[in-house]
């Protein structure tokens, strides 16, 4: 069987790993697009004086 580039059995192929590559690195990137959307200024502001008063709690 011959495995030339131009043929359709590989192009096919090769096309549909593309997409599959496509879709997730898509579905990864749009998670980390929504976690970082979702971050706003209250939350992550208590979240560094919870971590700011554990901090200091140790030190004494």
């Amino acid at each position: 069987m011959n495995l030339d580039l131009s043929n359709p059995i590989v192009l096919i192929i090769g096309g549909l790993l593309l997409l599959a590559i496509l879709y997730f690195w898509n579905k990864r990137n749009a998670t980390n697009q929504r976690e970082r959307r979702n971050k706003n200024f209250r939350s992550s502001y208590y979240e560094r004086k919870k971590e700011r008063e554990k901090e200091s709690e140790q030190k004494e």
